[in-house]
């Protein structure tokens, strides 16, 4: 027994001093790297950490609190699995609502605050598409032998209706990455546009989906010699404005984010409805107090929640980072899921794995969009240590990322021709800000959580060189990873 002791003393002690030498020399490279770069005014927090020994092996201005845009969905995603739970699943249904009186019977749409419902990506994998989905509600409408509805009830109460959030940049707000935030969301809470070319100074077709005739849609857009089609939508309306020119047919759409998620796809499936002979004499969105007695469920659509951290985490889809962060204000407060809700989870959250060190970290949103988000690099890694440890969150988390060279925001970074562990990270960016933390994974499975935050940078400073520099980093530690065996204790 004392053998082992000694044995397992001397192991231990080896490691620290091989974490020490890692930690001199790593640090080292980087400062030179960083010198280099010549970065004038940016701004930047670097942390990394060996996560079996819990050594650190790089640490400059480690703990200045940094602006970490879609990095934020790191944390989001983390506390949205703590809160939920890994197998928490979003639940959509359509029930059939008997009526009191002679008004006739209603059918009730009731949110679960899901982002991914008529997600053209989930869709795609499933061999579908939009309006395939769109059938299926109304094929279960007609099962149901419902020749007329009454009311046609969009139930979306269980986020609030401040579907913009205040810290957006208003500029911005009918891109897709600015969608508005729903308790009943679909297609992205987007229109995509296909613009095609005709005959030169003509305009040009168009194609719209989900296809949408109830929506007011002006073409002054004209088939030109260069590319510059865009949309306008006036806010708090759905009157869309097609402008520029189209030179190339459109493979990849032009996404406009729509306004009032919920009535949107209410006026959808009445459309589809309406083309199957099936009326629907109005369309009703409930205040908070209205109640409504039980429901027969004709359709129940259910998403994992694995599903919402990979499209968050690997495509970084904002309106699924918000998504969560007001569906877990919903689960620990009780209340309508709102940004406030979602914050007060967020911390409990950060308190729980990080104790005082969440302290200085600032939440705003969920997805990074916000310049108000606050958090260091040490924080960040700390964050990545403790979920990767955590035998119920870790594997789950893991395997939300991008995966180095293979897909996701990362796809085309850290090859494995290049690269000899795995990048497993989220990147980042918002303008002047660029920012990339994660695990690298060398061929032993040792792990280092990883975080560099660059915030301020502006011209002569891009951010292809920013990412260049981040790119360097994570080489140097890739070296240093290489050398690291995997840790053996006890026997």
């Amino acid at each position: 027994m004392r053998y082992k002791q000694i044995i397992l003393r001397l192991v231990m002690l080896s490691l620290l001093w091989q974490g020490l030498i890692a930690q001199a020399d790593v640090g080292n490279q980087v400062h030179a790297v960083v010198r280099a770069a010549n970065l004038r005014q940016t701004k930047f927090s670097l942390s990394a950490m060996d996560i079996q020994t819990g050594q650190t092996l790089i640490q400059i201005h480690a703990n200045e609190p940094m602006v970490p845009a879609s990095n934020m969905k790191l944390l989001t995603t983390a506390a949205a699995l703590d809160h939920l739970g890994p197998d928490f699943m979003f639940k959509t249904s359509l029930e059939i609502i008997p009526s009191s009186d002679q008004a006739g019977t209603s059918l009730l749409i009731r949110g679960d605050g899901d982002p991914s419902l008529g997600d053209p990506i989930l869709l795609e994998e499933h061999g579908m598409v939009v309006d395939q989905l769109l059938d299926r509600w109304v094929d279960a409408v007609q099962k149901a032998n419902l020749p007329h509805v009454d009311q046609l009830i969009v139930d979306d109460r269980i986020f609030d209706r401040q579907w913009v959030h205040p810290s957006w940049p208003k500029d911005q707000l009918n891109r897709w990455y600015c969608a508005q935030v729903a308790g009943l969301n679909f297609h992205n809470n987007c229109l995509d546009i296909y613009p095609s070319p005709t005959r030169l100074g003509d305009a040009p077709l168009l194609r719209v989906s989900p296809p949408a005739p109830f929506l007011r849609l002006s073409n002054r857009a004209v088939t030109g010699k260069s590319d510059s089609f865009w949309v306008s939508r006036q806010l708090g309306t759905n009157e869309l404005v097609f402008r520029g020119k189209v030179k190339h047919a459109r493979i990849k759409p032009v996404s406009v984010a729509l306004d009032n998620p919920p009535l949107f796809f209410a006026q959808l499936l009445r459309e589809r409805l309406s083309a199957r002979g099936i009326t629907v004499n109005q369309i009703y969105q409930p205040q908070q107090a209205d109640i409504f007695p039980p429901g027969q469920s004709i359709l129940l659509v259910q998403t994992t929640l694995p599903v919402i951290l990979a499209r968050c985490n690997k495509d970084s889809q904002n309106l699924f980072a918000e998504a969560l962060l007001k569906r877990m204000g919903h689960q620990v407060t009780g209340s309508p899921g709102s940004w406030d809700t979602g914050r007060a989870a967020m911390r409990l959250f950060l308190h729980k794995h990080l104790g005082t060190r969440s302290a200085g970290i600032q939440i705003d949103d969920g997805s990074g969009m916000s310049r108000k988000n606050k958090v260091s690099a040490k924080a960040m890694t700390d964050l990545l240590t403790a979920i990767y440890r955590d035998p119920r969150l870790g594997q789950t988390y893991f395997q939300s990322l991008s995966i180095g060279g293979q897909d996701g925001t990362l796809r085309k970074r850290f090859s494995s021709k290049t690269f000899k562990g795995t990048v497993h990270g989220k990147s980042g960016y918002i303008r002047g800000v660029s920012t990339l933390s994660g695990y690298l994974v060398n061929a032993n499975g040792r792990a280092i959580a990883f975080s560099f935050l660059f915030n301020d940078f502006k011209a002569p400073i891009y951010v292809h060189q920013i990412k260049a520099l981040q790119d360097k980093l994570v080489s140097l530690l890739d070296k240093e990873a290489a050398r690291l065996d995997p840790v053996h204790l006890g026997g």
